[in-house]
């Protein structure tokens, strides 16, 4: 996994590397904390309540990705400049804060669309964080620019406690699907605090600041990126969306605990890799050698991640959902297993959008969007005649295909081989291969209680994974703790 740095060149893969230590830092902890808020809030609250709050959120999520039409992402590729910043804080205040006033407005509407009145007062609350998360984009934005992970570890675990610590509370006493509507606002305050409170970058907002001379750049930039992102997030929570109108809200929640558990161990995974991979190869644009390597090194770890869990996370469904969230919970399992399957392809081509970016190309990313939605909703729609089991099958396989798809792009666009490609995600696919063989020994001679057969689909899983890795990649492991323990210099 060595990426034969030449002398004088600085070690990009330590970079990147350490950035992803301190990123996965805060998403572990983050995570731990979300899960177990997960599992209380499971106990206390029943699947319709989930399924109402996932209504909401669903517009929400889709407003929330362009709340600053995608100018924090044009922060990081663009020259540092404090123009730059200021014009980006005072536009992502003024656009987020029409989106915001827009989803109070066709609150109703919304409402309306799922049949669920319940739906319209959350939703108006929940359009309160479109406004909190652009006030943070920026600060954020230069944090992952300076390649400031440790700091950013901070910020991102305010969000993450304040929003589980409130939800738990609330549900506790009796405040229903309000307890995630109110959290999610809550601990969002707290993120934008933190988030200025670690940066030095103060904004000075003027009557020059809005000048189209500033903003061009940052929005030219920054809509084709929110672009790829609103399509990528349609397509991301579209089921969500189909389930909903479709089957209701009860199907709807069971839906959502099953992705939650794939979404928290793998797929916030991607986001951290994203958040490390896309700035560092930006500064690599010019070098196409080192992107390559860059690329390849980020491949092979995101898909032996995501294969690893994916997979260990379907074979062990059953005892998960009983041992952990409950009997009530029973219809969650299927999905569970197809949507754990889902993030495990999705790994195996998730990084190609990251190239697109860093080579100034996000219209790229959008086409292959556009694609993947044509292909994705009518295959959806038609899968709801099998429920909730249904999609989430449709889901793995669109998933599979188009992990192909955006791997053979990139291949094209670097100039990368199959061969090189083989290499990279080979260890992902003997680890699995590896996770699924226990797998199927445990579900045949293990245990009747869920928690001690989870307990062996842990253990013996993650055995079997690391004598496949061993095998198939003896220097990757050695190779993957040189590179978090080196103290490599990061680019000023």
């Amino acid at each position: 996994m060595t990426t034969n740095t030449p002398a004088g060149e600085r070690p990009l893969s330590a970079i990147a590397a350490r950035g992803v230590l301190w990123q996965g830092l805060a998403m572990v902890l983050g995570r731990v904390l979300v899960f177990g808020a997960t599992v209380l809030l499971a106990r206390i609250l029943v699947p319709e309540e989930f399924g109402l709050v996932a209504l909401a959120l669903v517009f929400i999520g889709y407003f929330e990705v362009i709340a600053d039409l995608g100018v924090a992402e044009a922060v990081v590729f663009l020259p540092p400049s404090k123009r730059t910043n200021d014009a980006a804080a005072a536009f992502a205040l003024a656009f987020s804060g029409g989106l915001c006033a827009l989803a109070m407005v066709f609150a109703p509407q919304v409402a309306s669309f799922f049949g669920q009145p319940e739906v319209a007062p959350l939703f108006r609350v929940l359009s309160l964080t479109l406004v909190l998360g652009a006030l943070a984009e920026v600060p954020d934005a230069l944090l992952r620019k300076n390649l400031d992970f440790r700091r950013r570890v901070a910020v991102t675990l305010t969000r993450s406690i304040g929003r589980g610590v409130v939800s738990v509370v609330l549900a506790a006493t009796g405040s229903g699907a309000w307890a995630i509507a109110l959290g999610n606002v809550i601990g969002d305050i707290g993120y934008v605090i933190v988030a200025w409170l670690v940066v030095t970058h103060r904004p000075s907002w003027s009557s020059r600041t809005m000048r189209w001379r500033e903003l061009r750049p940052l929005v030219t930039y920054g809509s084709s990126a929110a672009a790829g992102v609103v399509l990528s997030k349609l397509i991301f929570d579209i089921d969500y969306l189909i389930v909903g109108r479709r089957l209701g809200a009860e199907a709807l929640g069971f839906y959502m605990l099953a992705f939650r558990v794939p979404e928290m161990a793998i797929i916030t995974v991607f986001f951290v890799f994203s958040s490390v991979s896309f700035p560092v190869l930006t500064r690599v644009n010019g070098d196409p050698a080192r992107m390559k390597r860059g690329y390849l090194t980020s491949v092979r770890l995101q898909a032996t991640y995501g294969v690893v869990i994916g997979v260990g996370i379907a074979v062990a469904a059953p005892a998960l959902v009983g041992g952990v969230f409950g009997d009530r919970w029973h219809a969650s399992i299927v999905p569970l297993q197809a949507l754990a399957l889902y993030a495990a392809f999705r790994s195996l081509g998730v990084g190609a959008v990251d190239v697109y970016k860093a080579m100034g190309r996000p219209g790229m990313a959008v086409w292959l969007s556009i694609v993947r939605f044509v292909v994705l909703v009518p295959a959806l729609l038609a899968a709801t005649r099998w429920g909730i089991q249904g999609v989430a099958v449709t889901q793995a396989v669109v998933a599979l295909v188009f992990a192909v798809a955006m791997q053979g792009l990139a291949a094209r666009v670097l100039g990368l081989s199959v061969a090189e490609l083989a290499t990279a995600v080979g260890p992902a696919i003997a680890a699995g291969l590896a996770i699924a063989a226990t797998g199927v020994v445990v579900a045949a001679v293990g245990p009747s209680n869920d928690l001690v057969r989870l307990t062996l689909h842990v253990a013996l899983g993650g055995c079997a994974a690391l004598l496949a890795l061993r095998i198939s990649a003896p220097t990757l492991l050695a190779s993957l703790r040189t590179l978090l323990l080196r103290r490599a210099p990061v680019p000023a």
